[in-house]
């Protein structure tokens, strides 16, 4: 895999950690359980993504 690949790869597990703060920032302040749901089940499925992006980046990661 090339650098710039990596890079764009890099700018990806980024962008979904950045993803996963915010949809855990704003489920400490909802009180609706369907909302609580709802962003609990975003947060596993970008953590999948973040894991599927380790997997492929292998030791590059951070």
């Amino acid at each position: 895999m090339s650098q710039k690949e990596l890079n764009y790869l890099e700018d990806v597990y980024n962008h979904e950690k950045l993803i996963i703060q915010i949809l855990n920032n704003s489920k400490d302040i909802i009180d609706d359980d369907n909302y609580l749901t709802m962003f609990e089940n975003q947060i596993d499925r970008h953590s999948d993504l973040m894991s599927n992006l380790e997997k492929l980046m292998g030791d590059n990661c951070e």
